[in-house]
């Protein structure tokens, strides 16, 4: 009897947890997908499953009050393209470990205080409102980096021996 109720168990526990291993997708280290708010542009983006949080390139980032909130204007850093500047409203800061060029939280000097907005992003096909960060990414060679938050979002499981993955980077909008 009591083999049998744990044989049920563990086959129960086993088909659960291979259907949910069928609603994952395997995607590269680096993926390519479409940002409907910077004109539909395709770009190059870095899976990190090491970084909590999403970071998005951007420049000329300037806060401002807008209806009794937060806003903050920003121009999407895209190498070799003028994207139009972009205002957003603020969702909340993420702090961050300090580099040199981030603005600083006065409480931590370790920390560096990000403004946190959110995105839409089509990965994979699905259009997805996504929280990202923004901060100077002009040293790095993707201008979106996909934090561990934003890859359980796009149920999305990382193998980094290969690249680009992703059946489309077109949504239907």
């Amino acid at each position: 009897m009591r083999f049998s109720i744990f044989l049920s168990t563990g086959l129960f526990l086993l088909v659960i947890g291979m259907l949910n291993a069928q609603a994952k997708n395997i995607f590269g280290l680096y993926e390519k997908v479409q940002l409907p708010e910077i004109g539909s542009q395709v770009i190059k983006a870095k899976l990190d499953t090491g970084a909590l949080t999403s970071s998005f390139g951007a420049t000329d980032i300037h806060f401002f009050e807008k209806d009794g909130k937060e806003w903050v204007r920003f121009k999407p850093q895209i190498a070799g393209k003028a994207p139009k500047t972009i205002e957003k409203p603020i969702v909340r800061y993420s702090k961050i470990k300090t580099r040199s060029d981030d603005f600083r939280d006065d409480e931590d000097n370790s920390h560096s205080k990000r403004p946190v907005v959110v995105i839409n992003i089509c990965f994979d096909g699905t259009l997805y409102p996504t929280e990202v960060n923004l901060t100077d990414r002009s040293r790095f060679n993707y201008p979106l980096l996909l934090g561990s938050s934003a890859l359980v979002q796009f149920k999305a499981i990382v193998d980094p021996s290969v690249k680009y993955q992703s059946k489309t980077t077109q949504c239907k909008l």
